[in-house]
């Protein structure tokens, strides 16, 4: 959903924690701000809300399953991702680079270093499997 919303471009992020509750807060490359937080008690569900300068607006509701699965669907048909690699790789990078940031005591995390960190080990695993 964050992604839908603000596109790629996350340059760092640092994730604070207890023992309810995380918040992600993201910086893209063009400044704008994304947080994100995950309850693990009380009241649960999904949602968003976008500021802009021209106002708040609500994402909308969780629609379930159903969307996701009709472009799982089309995907093997088709052959054709529904997301770019780009975005993928990188939504993989924020979820990494959370965590990290959380083993870190909520120090920043660049998601470029995540990426080349990712590609080098790939990179080895490689070399080794030859």
């Amino acid at each position: 959903m964050l992604f839908t919303i603000m596109g790629t471009g996350c340059q760092s992020l640092t994730r604070m924690f207890t023992q309810d509750t995380d918040v992600v807060v993201g910086q893209w490359d063009d400044g704008r701000l994304a947080t994100y937080r995950g309850l693990r008690k009380g009241k649960s569900g999904y949602g968003g809300l976008v500021y802009g300068t021209k106002g708040i607006v609500p994402v909308g509701q969780y629609a379930g399953y159903g969307p996701l699965v009709d472009e799982i669907v089309l995907f093997f048909k088709t052959g054709v991702p529904p997301v770019p690699a780009e975005e993928t790789i990188e939504i993989f990078a924020f979820m990494s680079a959370a965590d990290e940031s959380k083993k870190l005591n909520g120090q920043a995390v660049a998601l470029k270093t995540v990426i080349e960190r990712a590609k080098e080990q790939n990179q080895k695993r490689r070399q080794s499997d030859q």
